[in-house]
Parts: C-alpha cells; structure tokens; sequence
C-alpha cells in the first residue's frame, strides 16, 4: 500500500488524503445539495418544539402511563433495559417488537428517565422522517414535489400526535422510510453494498414491526427479477438480502427460544393478533371479542400458552366465507377516512394543540395520493423494476396487506400515509403544472387549483366514506382522559370525562361507580 501511494503523482497523494480525512458521505451531507434536506430538519424540529410546549401546557395525558397499556409496557420495558437487566424481558418471549424499548432504553441511560427523553429523542426521529419524505418525493418525482410532501410530513398531525407518546409508531415510521430509501439505492446501483444494506433495513424494520417480515420474500423476488445482469448475480443479490435480513433478526429468534422455549422470528403475538383481527365475531380493529373471552376463561392460561392458530383454523373450519368477509371489513376499514384510536385518541386530543387541528389527515391526503399514483402511472410511457413510483407501490400494496391480515388502526397507517404523501405531493405538483400548461393566468392559478382540489374532494368523499368522529370516541377513550386528569388532582375535569364515558357506556357499573365516587369527593371538598 505505501509503495503505491509513493508511486502516485502529488496531486493523487493530495486526493487520496482528502479522502480519507473527510469522507464522501460526510462532505455529501453538508454540500449545497443537502441544503433542502437541513432546512426540512430544522423547520420540523421548530414545529415539534412549540408543538411539544402545546402538549406539555395543555395535555394531562403527557406521561401519564395507562396500566397495561402499550406506552406503559414500553415504559417499564425500557426502564428495566437501563438500569437493571441488559435483556430487558421477564424472561418469556417477545410480545411486541423489541426495537423500540432498546433503542429508548439507551436513551434513559445516556439522558435521565424522563417523558420528555422519550419525545425529544422521537422528535428528532420524526424531524429525520420528514427528511426522508422530502429525499423519497424528490427521488420519485422531483424537487418540487420534494418541497410539498417534505412540509406535509413537517405539519402532518398524525405523526405530531404519536411523538409526543410512549409507543413504537414513530420509529417504526422511521424504519419503513429507511427500508424505501435502501430500496432506491439498491435499484439504482445494484452492487452488493447496495443489497446488504437493504437487507439490514428490512431487518430492523421486522425488529420494529414484525409485519415487515412478510416484506423479506418480496423484495428478495424483486431483487432477483430488477438486478439487470447475469442469473448467478440476481441469484447472489436475492440471497445477500435475504440471509442479511435473517441475520438482522435472528437474535430476537433466540431470544425467544431460550425465554420460553418458543419459536418466534420476532416475537409470539403473529397468532393473537390474528385471532383478533379475523375472529367470528370481531370488528376489525385491536379490542378483544366476546369469542375470546371465552377461550381465555376456558383454557385458563397465559395468552402466549393458548393455541390460537388451532382456534382461528376452526373456525375457518366452521365458516369457510370467514376470512374474505374478514378482509373485506378491513380493507374498508384501512381506507376510511376516521383516524381509529388505539391507547390514545386523536379526537380527545385536538384542543390540546393547534397542530393537532391542521386538517392533513388521511381523509385528506389519501384522496390526492390514489390520484398522485394513477395520474403517474397513466401518464408514464414505459416502466421498469427499477421505477421509484413502482418501488413505492409495491411497498404501499405490501403494507396494506400486511396491515388488513391482522387489524386496522390509525397508528398502524403511518407508513402507508407517508407513502400515500408522497404521491399526494406528486398529484399538487402535477395540478400546478397543468394549469401553467394550460396557459391559465398567474392570477388565477391558484383558483383553478383550489376548483380542481375541491373536485376531487367530491369523489374522494365518495371513495373514503368518512366516519362520524364521534363514532371514534369510545368510553375508554374519556375514562382514560378522566383517570389523568385524576392523577393532576383537577377532579372537576376528570367527572366531566366519567361522565361522558357513563353516557357512553351505561352498562359498565364500575365507571359509574367511579363517577359516583370523584362526585362524592368534589361535594365533600365544597362542603
């Protein structure tokens, strides 16, 4: 190596050196062309800022943990993770994927325990994803369209809303973008850098989710149909993916056989949330059905002992129409516009922060993405494996159906609304070029654009039948609100709420019973 650099010319030396002192990747992040990238990162971190101050104001749920609620098992999760023992479980399988609670367990040790670690450390992850967004959009359409779907995903209140939570959706929206931006580079480079490295982003994606394991076979088969060379190499791609990915995931593997003698890839809830999701009689969303019950007071164990891959096969058995009625619910489920809760309420939350009320929510973005996508593809005269638009399709289809086998939540969406910005952003940015093809005056460009908009909100209102909020709004939802405004000792907020969640739900006697009991302690403090 010396005798080489010793051959080489003076300004070769010079190069080489240079090189190796400030990397490629490091000069590419602060050149001129990452300029739009930083101004995204930094107006999102603004936003989420004074967000946050909105939040900590207002919002009496603001780490206050829900008992057996996921944000509190993340909680105590992670908290174990920092200062206790390094494996972080109780010595039984994985129930949820164990990314997040290791990654803000790290978080607790290095910066304190504290709801604020937690929300300043996804704010930032949030303000990446909006990066990611825009390099997507960019990559995909161009720097316009860029622009427009890097400042929905800054405002989109959805993603505000989740990163001010204890929960894993916002990292595992970072971890999808991560997995679509791996996709790009290995479509257009095609080298075996290109491949590991998006066989390790699907692997933490399935860390984060397991629903991104379906991903693996897919890609594996994309990677060996794109890769334009000989049949050995699209072979060596597909496997360099494919046992990456593996690789990625196989210490939550034996994790969870050496826990409880369980095989699991990631973790053991695949069956249960099958069952909840495909059930006789379930409603396809995460709340456990009549059915369920009973197998539970029948079997008497632990969820992770019973069977439930033996219960859902009988009762496909019993109703071979089951599961196609099944999907179907979810898939309309999927696309209506009412944002479903789970552990927290969207609609509870709104007065608490002005961001939380900008109307970029999935009834609004998901119309202008289907239009985004079919306006491309129409207009796109040829295309090939390699296409970003076509990348993002698959990724979306895939997601979807990922998301439709089990239930349908709002938070479950998030990867599936990003991508559906993307295309939202390409179909503002082609409505705009369509009024300067027109030759439509400057002045009233922005008219043309606002009667197309409201155009195709007419058909999106016909395609995403929209939910009464209020239908949203579930007793557990204001008991919850109740029982925080409860623990701030701001007992006359916390009836107003017990109140609401008895009219909801008038034949649970034990809320009554709660109501009657703050009533009780509001007349003895007036007296």
């Amino acid at each position: 190596m010396t005798r080489q650099f010793l051959k080489m010319s003076k300004k070769q030396q010079t190069q080489l050196t240079e090189h190796i002192k400030h990397p490629a990747w490091l000069t590419g992040l602060f050149s001129r062309e990452a300029l739009p990238g930083w101004v995204i990162f930094f107006l999102a971190l603004f936003v989420r800022a004074v967000h946050q101050w909105f939040i900590q104001q207002n919002d009496p749920m603001f780490g206050y943990l829900l008992t057996g609620g996921d944000n509190h098992t993340f909680d105590r999760w992670a908290l174990e993770i920092s200062q206790t023992f390094w494996l972080g479980w109780d010595r039984t399988p994985f129930f949820h994927g164990p990314l997040y609670p290791y990654v803000l367990g790290l978080f607790y040790l290095r910066f304190g325990y504290s709801p604020l670690t937690a929300a300043w450390m996804q704010h930032g992850i949030g303000s990446l994803s909006a990066v990611l967004v825009f390099y997507l959009a960019r990559k995909a359409f161009n720097q316009k369209t860029g622009w427009i779907a890097g400042i929905i995903a800054v405002f989109c209140p959805i993603f505000l809303l989740y990163e001010c939570e204890i929960l894993s959706d916002t990292l595992i929206l970072f971890t999808n973008l991560l997995l679509l931006w791996a996709a790009f580079h290995a479509a257009e480079s095609q080298t075996k850098k290109a491949w590991f490295l998006l066989g390790l982003a699907t692997g933490v994606a399935a860390l984060g989710r397991p629903n991104a394991l379906i991903l693996i076979p897919v890609i594996a088969l994309w990677l060996w149909v794109s890769v334009k060379k000989t049949w050995k190499t699209k072979t060596s791609a597909a496997v360099l993916f494919t046992f990456t990915a593996v690789a990625c995931i196989l210490p939550a593997t034996c994790a969870n056989y050496f826990a409880g003698k369980h095989f699991a890839l990631v973790s053991w809830s695949g069956p249960f949330n099958l069952y909840i999701g495909n059930a006789p009689d379930g409603t396809g969303v995460f709340w456990s059905p009549p059915s369920m019950q009973k197998i539970r007071a029948e079997e008497k164990k632990p969820d992770l002992e019973i069977n439930w891959s033996r219960y859902m096969r009988q009762a496909l058995l019993d109703d071979p129409l089951l599961l196609p009625r099944s999907l179907w619910l979810k898939f309309r489920l999927f696309w209506q516009s009412g944002e479903i809760p789970h552990n927290i309420n969207v609609y509870l939350k709104k007065p608490f922060s002005p961001f939380l009320r900008i109307p970029l929510y999935w009834g609004m973005i998901a119309p202008l993405g289907i239009l985004g996508f079919f306006w491309t593809v129409l207009r796109k005269k040829t295309f090939s494996w390699t296409d970003p638009v076509l990348i993002l399709g698959f990724f979306f289809a895939v997601y979807m159906a990922g998301i439709v086998l089990v239930f349908v939540l709002a938070r479950l969406r998030m990867p599936a609304l990003a991508v559906l910005t993307i295309f939202a952003a390409g179909a503002l940015s082609q409505m705009h070029d369509l009024c300067r093809e027109a030759r439509v005056k400057r002045s009233m460009r922005p008219v043309a654009m606002i009667l197309l908009l409201l155009l195709l909100w007419s058909c999106g209102g016909v395609l995403l039948k929209s939910r009464d909020d209020t239908l949203l709004l579930r007793w557990n939802d204001y008991f919850n609100l109740g029982s925080a405004y409860e623990s701030k000792n701001r007992r006359q907020e916390a009836l107003e709420q017990y109140e609401k969640a008895v009219e909801r739900a008038p034949e649970i006697i034990a809320i009554q019973g709660v109501r009657d009991e703050m009533r009780r302690q509001l007349e003895q403090r007036q007296q």
